[in-house]
């Protein structure tokens, strides 16, 4: 069965069960926190790949690790996971539901890469502005490239605008070359 489509299936039933249990919002804070820990925290994907821990290991290392950080829910997702041995699944399950969280919310994701960094005054300027222009929730993100020259490149919901300086050098060349 394809991988995808089961951590949809899981994100799915957990979304709605947040809804019909009024906890959307805590278990969207365990969600990203448990994403979180499957990017930074050392060994944490470790423990979840591993075929060698046993899966009452597996339960016992997390209830002790989550216990009071997150809702009993999100425990009961981690425990039935590691009985239907789909644990790795944890991190697909996640991206999905904090898609579909997003989605429900109307949170558009924007992410600005930029020459320079923008320091804080800048980024609530442009984030209001996008909020404005959207006319939705903004989670704005913006990263720093030095080869951008200038300008900025905006992505916005997977589509992508491009009016940074090495785009259009890059243009210029092609259209002096042609």
């Amino acid at each position: 069965m394809n991988r995808s489509l089961i951590a949809d299936r899981y994100a799915k039933a957990l979304f709605k069960l947040a809804e019909e249990q009024k906890e959307l919002e805590r278990i969207y804070e365990d969600v990203n926190l448990l994403q979180s820990y499957c990017k930074d925290a050392e060994g944490f994907t470790d423990l979840l790949n591993s075929p060698v821990i046993k899966p009452t290991q597996k339960k016992q290392a997390f209830h002790s690790v989550l216990d009071k950080k997150v809702a009993q829910s999100t425990l009961n997702l981690l425990d039935l996971l590691i009985a239907n041995n789909r644990e790795v699944l944890l991190e697909d399950i996640n991206r999905r539901f904090i898609w579909l969280y997003k989605n429900e919310k109307g949170i558009k994701e924007v992410t600005v890469f930029t020459a320079i960094e923008f320091d804080n005054k800048q980024q609530a300027t442009l984030n209001q502005f996008l909020k404005d222009q959207f006319k939705s929730p903004i989670e704005l993100t913006i990263k720093v490239k030095p080869e951008l020259l200038g300008g900025f490149i905006l992505k916005v919901d997977g589509k992508m605008a491009d009016a940074s300086m090495s785009s259009k050098l890059k243009q210029i060349k092609k259209q002096l070359l042609s």
